[in-house]
């Protein structure tokens, strides 16, 4: 399982805006974080089409969350920008046994998938945030 740069960025960005109680111009969430802003920028935009953030226009505008910290998960970011995760995947279409029906451990692919997918649904970006600044 391998989580793409897309990914970490856009985790980090998330959890950089669930810090802030104000809206985060793309330059400066690229600044704070060390991140393209160019990249960052289309990443932003992808986050904000899956209602994860919302932009605001203006002097004071920039992104900020589209709903709590706490009712968005790491699956929620993770998944919108990497898709689905996968732990096994076919070389040039060819599977690891004859018949995928027939292959037994075709099922702790899946079921290694489902765990991880629902453990990352199970942290919030709110558990991310440190006490002592949580919003």
């Amino acid at each position: 399982m391998k989580i793409s740069k897309r990914a970490y960025y856009g985790l980090r960005a998330v959890v950089a805006l669930a810090q802030t109680n104000q809206a985060l111009s793309i330059h400066t969430l690229a600044e704070t974080e060390k991140l393209p802003q160019d990249y960052l920028e289309k990443i932003l935009q992808n986050l904000r089409k899956a209602d994860i953030l919302k932009s605001k226009k203006g002097i004071a505008g920039g992104y900020v969350l589209a709903r709590a910290a706490k009712n968005i998960s790491v699956w929620n970011v993770i998944s919108q920008l990497d898709g689905p995760i996968k732990t096994f995947s076919s070389i040039k279409g060819s599977l690891p046994c004859l018949q995928v029906s027939h292959c037994q451990t075709n099922e702790v692919w899946r079921m290694l998938e489902q765990k991880i997918e629902k453990t990352l649904s199970d942290i919030s970006i709110a558990n991310l945030i440190p006490k002592n600044i949580s919003r």
